[in-house]
């Protein structure tokens, strides 16, 4: 079921010549009923797929705008209960892709065959656990393809061509490509690597790539998509409307919905 949920995404959109907007947040922040209202932002302003981060305490590939989400979701008292029940809501009111982004731990803590199931039960389609390279993915890979969750990895400038093969062997939703190195936040530029990354992608594989990690404005997604990325991500400049609603104690629907309605207006090539 997931792995077809992203391919009729993808596949629609290629037809119409756009590329996949992909807007992040961490579950549960700033608290569990905000979340919804943030997802549901996404949803209305255009998101094509989800792109949900579980809260955790080290987030070693996050920088700190997604490190502190996760710390006001633990703080409003997150658990795997509360995940799981905000997943299921989220899918009353949208019938998109949700990808998850986990740590290892958080999946180990439940065991991957429970995880699996409880994460296909409530409707999550792929799962990236961000400290987890194919070699150490085998049982969780399994219960993965038991339970038809799709897998993705990511790949980046540095990964060389042969590398880059043997991950994609393992890859059955699409490609996470890391627009730079370092943790994920907000850039002024855009790494100039991006588009060489991609031909050397397409180069190895037909699977949908969705590129992530400092992309921030309008004019970066404009970039990444004439690059030739099937999706792109935006998480930590969309993160940073959440962190500000929050502390002005205010809901960042309007806001949030304003800005993806930008964002994804510029993936349109056509």
């Amino acid at each position: 079921m997931s792995m077809a949920r992203y391919q009729n995404v993808f596949d629609n959109l290629k037809k119409r010549g756009e590329a996949a907007f992909i807007p992040f947040a961490i579950a549960g922040d700033p608290n569990p009923d905000a979340f919804i209202d943030v997802v549901t932002a996404y949803v209305k302003g255009g998101a094509d797929v989800l792109e949900i981060g579980y809260p955790f305490s080290d987030p070693v590939a996050d920088g700190p705008v997604n490190q502190r989400a996760s710390q006001r979701a633990i703080r409003a008292g997150f658990d795997h209960h509360t995940f799981f029940t905000l997943i299921k809501k989220v899918r009353m009111f949208t019938d998109i892709p949700i990808g998850l982004l986990a740590y290892a731990n958080t999946i180990n803590h439940l065991g991957s065959d429970t995880f699996c199931k409880k994460a296909a039960s409530v409707g999550i389609d792929s799962i990236l656990v961000a400290d987890m390279p194919p070699e150490e993915s085998h049982e969780l890979g399994k219960s993965m393809r038991k339970y038809g969750i799709g897998r993705v990895f990511i790949v980046s400038e540095f990964t060389p061509d042969e590398r880059m093969r043997y991950i994609c062997g393992f890859i059955d939703s699409f490609i996470y490509v890391v627009s730079r190195p370092g943790t994920t936040g907000v850039d002024a530029t855009l790494s100039t690597s991006v588009k060489t990354t991609l031909a050397r992608l397409k180069k190895i594989t037909d699977k949908p790539a969705a590129v992530g990690f400092g992309i921030s404005t309008p004019e970066h997604v404009r970039e990444v998509a004439r690059a030739g990325a099937d999706g792109i991500i935006v998480g930590s400049a969309l993160v940073t409307e959440i962190e500000k609603s929050a502390q002005r104690g205010v809901s960042p629907y309007n806001i949030l919905k304003k800005k993806v309605n930008l964002l994804k207006a510029e993936t349109i090539l056509k």
